[in-house]
């Protein structure tokens, strides 16, 4: 099991399923530099798996810091979170770990 199947409650220990919103928080939070990278990961008790397909989807993330890519990166963020609800509750075309990579283009 990895990052996406966690956020999708799809992992057999329902201790190691991890809350979307949760998530997106502590994503904020780094992209504010409020947190590091590593202390998400041992908070949320990332495996190499999970961390693995969290550099894959940080590696989408448009760059720059002029205000047009700030607001790309804001608008990025708003539709990874998006997929994400919509994978917890497993809606159509969202429903399976594979629909979900390949909405996040991973």
């Amino acid at each position: 099991m990895a990052l996406v199947e966690r956020l999708m409650h799809l992992d057999p220990d329902p201790a190691r399923n991890m809350s979307v919103h949760t998530f997106f928080a502590a994503i904020t939070e780094v992209q504010a530099g409020q947190l590091t990278a590593a202390q998400v990961q041992t908070y949320l008790a990332m495996t190499a798996a999970d961390i693995a397909e969290w550099d894959a989807i940080a590696a989408l993330m448009p760059t720059g810091s002029t205000a047009t890519a700030m607001a790309n990166k804001a608008l990025w963020m708003s539709r990874v979170h998006a997929v994400f609800i919509l994978a917890e509750q497993r809606a159509p075309l969202y429903s399976t770990p594979a629909e979900v990579r390949a909405r996040l283009g991973i």
